[in-house]
This record gives structure tokens, sequence and C-alpha cells, in this order.
């Protein structure tokens, strides 16, 4: 059995701004996903906060669509 390659990923660097997303043209995933450019300011303990109103605001957006 053949194992797969393991892919070299950068590392983040600790003093690197997080690039602005992209924009979608959903107001509301973009808003959702600027978000996360608050992780660097915030301690470990809080991003799991922060992921969950990430993933709740997408869940919503995705609700959205269909109305």
């Amino acid at each position: 059995m053949n194992s797969p390659e393991i892919a070299e990923l950068p590392q983040a660097q600790a003093d690197s701004p997080l690039p602005a997303p992209e924009p979608t043209g959903n107001t509301a995933v973009d808003a959702a996903l600027e978000r996360l450019r608050e992780l660097p300011e915030l301690s470990t303990e809080q991003h799991p906060e922060l992921y969950d109103d990430v993933h709740q605001r997408l869940q919503a957006a995705l609700a959205d669509l269909g109305r």
C-alpha cells in the first residue's frame, strides 16, 4: 500500500497580516468571512466562538439562497 505524498503547506508568520477575503458578491457571506480577520487579535481560547459565529452566518446565508 503506497502512502500519499504529504503536501508542504506554507507556515503562517505571526507578523504577516491576513489577506482580505475575495468578495463573493453576497454581502452576508462577505461579512461572515471578514470576521476571520479578527483571529490574530483574539486569544486561542476565543477562536471557537468566532468560528461558530462565522459558521452560523454562513449557514443563514445558505438558507436565504432558497428564499
